[in-house]
């Protein structure tokens, strides 16, 4: 599905187990990272954020692997409106702690006081894929972006009850290996089969974890596909394909890794949005969700920059519109277009193969990948 949220369920389940496992019994005289916590959140309460913070550097001194510490710092910094050594402290928080909501929502406070909007935004999207529940986040989203960020959060709902009311697979074939020299790549039939059959949304025969890099692809195009055909908004998303589970533990949980969603819908506004997306791009592929590929799916009319198409060997017209897809894997890149020949009845055309040197759209997200798909 279009819609599935940015899932880091291992880390997320990982945070609640350490954070609701009980205390053990007996008196303990509390730790010095704990008393001071508990002395700076009396502070907070009080409105005393200096001393608070103050309490709250004491605390990591203590205990510095402690995410809560530098999420509790980092309010206490936004209160006293040091946002820059606010914003440090949250993606010091995010970096121990990935799955923690109150370490985004830090971030983007700080990033809206420091008038860095765009990223203020992705970290948003970003604590209420973790909590849709939030009613302040939701409010923060919407104040920086509008019905745009509400339709964002309307289609992760629908995503999660989808996800946990799977629609029943259909009987189908097992599609045949794929050669290793065909006239067609594989998301290229896929866009073409999509185009040519629109019937209701499948999902893969094979799971997530298992597909190839060019298969991963060939999901995202008629996911897009679908969702353009059932008049549902494209924004700019990047797909994370989950790896395999480590552990047999992990193996047996009864729960597939699913597919996770970075929506970037400001990055391509200019040269200093797409630098300023990048290494946050990275970090969710590379650091976060540990993806084992990643596919940037978004139409051309979202592009205000870079103008990929205006290179000398682009086919289609300068004003056309279609979906450029860029799919990145530690071992190499692909690049498709297809094009969109009729945008009111949503009439698929070509589906061609492109040089991700010469029309990425993005820069490469994995070091090292030299092949091309």
């Amino acid at each position: 599905s279009t819609h599935l949220a940015l899932s880091i369920c291992a880390r997320a389940i990982g945070s609640w187990a350490m954070a609701t496992a009980p205390e053990p019994t007996g008196p303990a005289a509390p730790s010095p990272g704990e008393a001071e916590k508990a002395a700076g959140n009396a502070h907070f309460k009080g409105g005393d954020f200096l001393k608070a913070a103050a309490c709250y550097t004491k605390a990591i001194k203590a205990d510095p692997a402690n995410h809560v510490l530098y999420s509790n710092r980092a309010q206490a910094f936004l209160k006293l409106n040091k946002v820059t050594n606010a914003l440090k402290d949250a993606d010091k928080c995010i970096e121990l702690a990935p799955a923690f909501v109150k370490g985004y929502h830090r971030r983007a406070l700080a990033l809206v006081a420091l008038e860095r909007k765009p990223e203020a935004y992705e970290a948003t999207l970003t604590a209420v894929e973790l909590d849709l529940s939030s009613k302040e986040l939701v409010k923060l989203g919407i104040e920086l972006r509008g019905k745009e960020f509400a339709a964002a959060v309307a289609a992760m709902r629908r995503a999660k009850a989808d996800a946990e009311n799977p629609p029943a697979l259909a009987d189908e074939k097992p599609a045949p290996p794929l050669a290793q020299k065909e006239a067609k790549s594989a998301p290229e039939k896929a866009a073409a089969s999509e185009a040519a059959a629109p019937v209701e949304r499948q999902r893969p025969s094979k799971a997530l974890v298992d597909l190839t890099p060019e298969e991963f692809a060939s999901e995202i195009v008629r996911t897009c596909l679908s969702d353009l055909m059932e008049k549902r908004p494209l924004e700019p998303r990047i797909f994370m394909q989950p790896k395999p589970p480590k552990t047999r533990k992990e193996a047996k949980n009864g729960e597939a890794p699913a597919m996770g969603v970075m929506q970037i819908s400001m990055a391509f506004d200019s040269p200093e949005t797409v630098k300023q997306a990048i290494p946050a791009v990275r970090n969710q592929v590379n650091e976060v969700f540990k993806a084992q590929a990643a596919a940037l799916a978004v139409l051309k009319s979202s592009i205000a920059f870079p103008r990929t198409w205006t290179k000398s060997s682009w086919k289609f017209p300068d004003d056309c519109e279609g979906i450029f897809m860029q799919l990145e894997h530690p071992i190499g890149r692909g690049m498709w277009f297809t094009h969109i020949e009729d945008v009111a009845t949503c009439k698929v055309g070509e589906t061609i193969s492109l040089d991700p040197e010469e029309f990425g759209v993005l820069p490469q997200l994995f070091p090292g990948a030299n092949h091309r798909f």
